[in-house]
């Protein structure tokens, strides 16, 4: 009697936002691919127009008409899911669909960040809570809506102070504020959207980034100054 080792396991079904952008990022999909698991594009970019490298990587590509509308996205997984049975991840590795991302997961019930955890994930304020939690100093600072608010924190932590939007990413629409006569004009001409107000403090400003297992556990990291 031969040896029976059982069927092969599935492979892992993993649904790619916009693999066309950033233009390097399809270097994901082809080694997603390499090792073994079925990787689906979704976009609204012409199938014609895509990279040959990204088209061969791909198990199969759905075009949106457009990607910022999330009844043609459900649509898509359940296309996806109907073919390739449940879909195991979604992702893009673009900030920009971080909550359409945790929106399907929370749909689909897909592993990785849901909706519930956006605030953390996007707003500032609530990224400073999770690191006092974590018993990481922090910048002291608040969002503030008003200019009284914003007068009664730097009573506390006087000038100069750093506005930031809540939501954002690297340094657009940020102002470092000097005094009075500055606090009053940024809030004459501030957008209108939340704005978290900090101590402005003098230092060396290191970025850290990681990719982490299944498990939480680091496998890559890298720290620049």
């Amino acid at each position: 009697m031969g040896n029976f080792s059982g069927p092969e396991p599935a492979a892992m079904n993993f649904v790619y936002l916009s693999p066309h952008f950033p233009p390097n990022y399809y270097q994901f999909c082809v080694n997603l691919r390499q090792l073994g698991a079925n990787v689906l594009g979704l976009a609204d970019e012409p199938y014609d127009l895509l990279n040959p490298g990204l088209k061969d990587a791909l198990t199969e590509y759905y075009k949106v008409n457009d990607m910022h509308s999330y009844d043609e996205l459900l649509r898509a997984l359940g296309y996806f899911t109907h073919h390739y049975g449940k879909i195991d991840r979604i992702d893009s590795l673009n900030e920009y669909w971080l909550e359409t991302e945790a929106e399907l997961r929370t749909d689909f019930n897909i592993p990785g960040l849901k909706t519930p955890d956006m605030p953390r994930i996007k707003r500032k304020s609530h990224m400073k809570q999770a690191y006092i939690k974590a018993g990481i100093p922090v910048a002291r600072g608040k969002v503030v809506h008003t200019l009284a608010d914003a007068r009664r924190l730097i009573r506390e932590v006087d000038y100069p102070v750093v506005a930031k939007p809540d939501i954002g990413v690297g340094a657009a629409k940020t102002y470092k504020i000097h005094n009075p006569d500055e606090l009053q004009k940024f809030f004459e001409q501030k957008p209108p959207i939340d704005y978290i107000l900090e101590e402005f403090i003098l230092g060396s400003i290191c970025s850290f980034d990681g990719l982490a297992d299944g498990d939480g556990n680091l496998v890559f990291y890298t720290a620049h100054q």
